[in-house]
């Protein structure tokens, strides 16, 4: 629990982080604002101070983590032209993401018909850019002809499936690293395009000691 005294930053970040732990625990409809404030350690009409309402707070839950990938690969991928590298670095930061912000992910899955019309709308379509960088990708392997993908947008849908289905069973501490998780996904990714994995990406990881 955080002092009812934290700084407004700090009270903003405890209020999404107890809010992604109730709504996961309880879903949208059943979760209470009295229950996310106690649990960030202030009174419930002191959440006003910090959020619109309960819905514009789901909406920030879900709008936040599909752009900071975007940002991130945008970011990452300035001065990259080469399909395969460019990737990697979708695969690297999808995984990221979704190996350490698993109920983030089951929120985004679950919650999204809680959602007002238009905010319905912002969500997906900021989905589809996301999906559309991934289809750029491969389209621009095929091209190059260092991918082989018959159906871009099929196997770009089947891709983000396989990336995302990651973080309904991986269990961190568990048998592979995340390290060795995101090699394996790297590596199955690029067998989806009949490609080739860069030999130094495909260097196994040592496995974690027992």
């Amino acid at each position: 629990m955080r002092a009812a005294n934290s700084n407004g930053e700090e009270t903003e970040k405890a209020i999404r982080e107890a809010a992604v732990k109730v709504i996961a625990k309880h879903g949208f409809q059943a979760a209470s604002l009295r229950e996310i404030a106690k649990e960030v350690g202030i009174r419930a009409p002191s959440l006003y101070n910090y959020i619109k309402s309960k819905e514009k707070l789901l909406y920030d839950l879900l709008k936040v983590p599909v752009s900071e990938m975007i940002s991130e690969y945008e970011m990452k991928t300035r001065d990259v032209t080469d399909p395969v590298a460019r990737l990697q670095i979708f695969v690297q930061v999808h995984l990221d993401f979704h190996l350490n912000h698993r109920l983030e992910v089951f929120i985004g899955n679950m919650e999204l018909r809680s959602l007002s019309s238009a905010h319905y709308r912002t969500i997906t379509a900021l989905r589809e850019e996301y999906a559309t960088l991934l289809n750029k990708i491969i389209d621009d392997g095929v091209k190059a002809g260092v991918f082989h993908a018959p159906h871009s947008r099929v196997i770009t849908l089947v891709m983000l499936g396989m990336l995302s289905g990651v973080c309904n069973w991986y269990q961190p501490g568990g048998a592979m690293s995340a390290d060795e998780m995101m090699k394996l996904h790297t590596d199955l990714a690029f067998r989806m395009l009949a490609a080739k994995l860069p030999a130094e990406a495909a260097k196994p990881a040592r496995r974690r000691a027992a």
